[in-house]
């Protein structure tokens, strides 16, 4: 993995490896269905200069984190597996600058087989916005793991005070982990929540969905100011009515009022006021008030209101 314009595409990246005797693109197509179950059973973390090994043969899951040099290097121990199916959170050539990213044990490039891009297959954990959305804080767990980034960056500079920013890391780090237990708690499938599905006005979180099963119909893509086409509006129509969306959310600076034809045009029945409109804090400015949120306290918000959007 390396870093292209002076940043890594992200700090942290799940794979999955399966083995198989036959590596072909229909073994490829048929292996992933077992992929969300095991980076939902947990991923081993593998630092830089680290290997995978331990490989199961009905699969595992490892959390590859970045280091501070431009190039971080892993090693996969193949030892009496004949080839593999290889599942990555990104598109591997994210991470290229002027290296292929999968060579043999001799520095020679290694092709794959058969390949699909994201979207291709899509699952609940490779949805294919997850490459080029940047909100990747809005997922406790990669922040945790950004936070491991600034921590090992502050003690090389300065090293007098590694042993606090050790300490100073550690506590933060089980605050977001606690946070992410509550997400994980109450989003699960073992909760109580009447629908997976909200719509929103900017895929903006695609993090948020990866992690916790929460699925976005959005009339924006990435840009927020974009003007959402008619085809997309009657498609969030549709699931409003299909999926039994009750809210949608926007982002707190939005203008009021950018939203009232689409709230009168879910005017029903079951909602006879129409989408309630809810706020999820993208936290990509200071917060608009003088209320001393953190970002601790606007994740959780972000979590009560989801609660309320999906009928927790």
């Amino acid at each position: 993995m390396q870093k292209v314009d002076g940043d890594y595409a992200d700090p942290t990246m799940w794979l999955v490896l399966i083995p198989t005797d036959t590596p072909t693109e229909s073994t490829m197509h048929d292996l992933e269905s077992g992929v969300d179950a095991l980076v939902d059973a947990g991923c081993t973390v593998v630092e830089d200069g680290e290997s995978m090994s331990s490989i199961a043969a009905e699969g595992s899951c490892f959390e590859l984190h970045v280091g501070t040099g431009d190039d971080s290097t892993y090693t996969i121990d193949t030892a009496g597996i004949t080839g593999m199916a290889m599942y990555a959170q990104h598109v591997p050539t994210e991470f290229e600058r002027d290296q292929h990213y999968l060579k043999d044990s001799a520095g020679t490039d290694i092709e794959p087989v058969a390949q699909e891009g994201a979207g291709a297959h899509d699952h609940g954990h490779g949805n294919e916005e997850i490459a080029f959305d940047p909100h990747s804080w809005l997922d406790p767990v990669a922040f945790a793991a950004q936070v491991e980034v600034v921590y090992v960056t502050l003690s090389t500079t300065f090293p007098d005070g590694a042993e606090t920013f050790r300490a100073n890391a550690d506590a933060y780090k089980a605050q977001l982990l606690a946070l992410d237990e509550d997400f994980s708690s109450a989003l699960s499938e073992t909760g109580t929540c009447t629908t997976d599905t909200v719509a929103a006005n900017h895929n903006a979180y695609a993090y948020i969905s990866q992690r916790y099963g929460v699925e976005f119909v959005t009339l924006h893509g990435l840009d927020p100011e974009g003007e959402p086409s008619p085809e997309t509006v009657a498609e969030v129509l549709e699931r409003v009515e299909e999926d039994g969306i009750t809210a949608i959310y926007v982002e707190e600076y939005s203008p009021n009022g950018a939203l009232d034809s689409l709230i009168q045009q879910t005017v029903s029945d079951d909602l006879p006021d129409g989408l309630a409109i809810l706020t999820l804090y993208t936290m990509e400015m200071a917060p608009s008030d003088a209320s001393g949120d953190d970002y601790l306290s606007l994740m959780s918000k972000n979590l009560e209101n989801l609660k309320t959007g999906l009928g927790c």
